[in-house]
């Protein structure tokens, strides 16, 4: 039976911290700073960098600067091991990465955790910290780092014109070679290491309560509400035959993308992010009839095969009439175990952002992506809140800025402006903003009607609710994006 995880009003505005080891610390970046995780490859040195900068390396065609996060930091240097992981961090829209011991986890934190850093902390320069998260009862702590101070946007600007200079000299191509790799989600059952392509998994999120439906496969745990959508849950301990263990903090649910649906998979630890070169992966043994086989995409040999990575072939794993069954309409049964347990699923999921001094937010339903600011072409004859038109990848949407919209004053665009893409009725649209602040799920009995009065000049119409958080001290406006995108209104 899954614990509960029980939603208070205080802890319900969370940042999700990628935590990792540096000598005998455990510190923490934000995840929307986190690009990617990559083992460390060839280094090329930069000359007359500071200590600190570990060099240059390519990423998939792409400089990027290594910086040695024991060394920045003030600590000793130490040679590397398997463990070792290069953080690909996005800097104020530069990207970056930081060579760091081990990877521990993606970890969520409540705000009332994060505590100011102390003035003093040995052998460490404060600035370089935004805050101390404290676990256990005080038993694990966690430094968040502050990007900024690490490492600025010049510096790197700076690294990579150098690395241009040093390429230039070169005749070896190590700085233009490209490696095909795949990155893979990695974790474990037991002893065994498995691993989903990064490209089927959508989020991974600490196991909730879970409702139980009848008539199912032993190994289908139940349901969980997660966006207003009923996600399966599977058992992969019980899916691969092995013996069930309670769950403990480190169980999570790898929530994964089928194709024609979504499955969260129950694993006992979520290790790390990894790239692998494609060649390391084998076919599957033969030992497998043709079901197993497809649903184990290939072996990976790492370490000299000390290690073995069985990779999942996500589209394949369940068999047919478990994904008819939950492709399908949800029986009569199913759906008296849900309304029994609705207070699973009455929250709400929200995109929070800024605009001044307020705070605004869109339900994660309607949002598609968020992206940093980029060229926008002028449309003639359009609303004056209608910036223009934008790329996205081949697609043309229009960007709508929402201070206009609203009636507030211009504001110049700086490395905060993100352009949040929402899809409404099949319709794109790239709404323009201060700044993103993060993604909050809170009980939807915490969300009041708009009052007549919301603030200045801003139309009440275009607000659907206001989310009161922390006793009433946070207010969070919730917009009615239908409003919002009605041309004319």
């Amino acid at each position: 039976m899954a614990e509960t995880i029980e939603i208070k009003q205080d802890e319900l505005s969370e940042r999700q911290l990628v935590t990792f080891h540096l000598n005998n610390g455990e510190f923490g970046v934000d995840i929307m700073h986190v690009r990617e995780i990559i083992r460390l490859t060839e280094v090329t040195n930069i000359p007359q960098a500071p200590s600190y900068v570990e060099g240059v390396c390519n990423l998939r065609g792409n400089i990027l600067p290594i910086i040695d996060g024991r060394d920045r930091l003030g600590m000793p240097r130490r040679q590397r091991d398997e463990s070792t992981r290069v953080l690909v961090l996005d800097v104020g829209g530069k990207v970056t990465g930081i060579v760091v011991d081990r990877v521990s986890e993606v970890l969520r934190v409540n705000h009332a955790d994060i505590e100011a850093p102390p003035a003093v902390i040995q052998d460490m320069d404060v600035d370089f910290l935004n805050g101390i998260v404290k676990l256990n009862g005080g038993k694990r702590i966690i430094m968040a780092l502050n990007l900024s101070s690490i490492i600025t946007i010049k510096q790197i600007e700076d690294i990579k014109q150098e690395a241009l200079t040093v390429a230039a000299t070169r005749t070896d191509g190590v700085l233009r070679t490209e490696i095909k790799e795949d990155q893979l989600v990695t974790f474990l059952l037991g002893q065994e290491e498995y691993a989903f392509d990064i490209m089927h998994v959508k989020e991974i999120i600490r196991v909730q309560q879970i409702t139980a439906v009848p008539n199912v496969a032993p190994y289908i745990e139940g349901v969980l509400a997660i966006r207003d959508h009923l996600l399966p849950i599977i058992n992969m301990r019980m899916f691969f035959g092995l013996e069930n263990i309670s769950i403990n903090d480190q169980a999570r649910i790898i929530i994964v993308d089928l194709g024609r649906m979504s499955v969260g998979f129950r694993v006992d630890k979520v290790s790390e992010v990894v790239s692998i070169s494609h060649h390391i992966i084998e076919p599957p043994p033969l030992i497998f009839n043709d079901e197993e086989a497809g649903q184990i995409r290939g072996v990976a040999k790492l370490n000299d095969g000390k290690r073995l990575l069985m990779c999942l072939n996500a589209t394949k794993l369940l068999p047919a009439e478990v994904v008819q069954h939950f492709t399908g309409e949800m029986t009569a049964e199913e759906n008296v175990v849900v309304k029994q347990n609705n207070n699973v699923i009455d929250e709400e999921q929200l995109v929070t952002f800024k605009l001044g001094n307020e705070e605004f937010a869109i339900k994660i339903t309607d949002v598609q992506e968020i992206n940093r600011m980029t060229e926008v072409t002028h449309m003639p004859n359009a609303p004056a809140y209608i910036d223009g038109l934008v790329n996205l990848r081949g697609n043309i949407i229009p960007a709508l800025n929402l201070r206009r919209r609203f009636g507030l004053a211009e504001k110049q665009r700086d490395d905060a402006t993100r352009i949040i893409i929402v899809d409404v009725g099949n319709r794109k649209t790239g709404v323009v903003v201060d700044a993103v602040s993060e993604v909050l799920r809170f009980e939807s009995s915490l969300v009041e009607a708009t009052p007549e009065i919301v603030s200045d000049n801003l139309d009440a119409k275009y607000i659907s609710g206001v989310g009161k958080l922390n006793g009433g001290k946070r207010m969070v406006m919730i917009i009615d994006l239908a409003q919002v995108l009605r041309i004319g209104a």
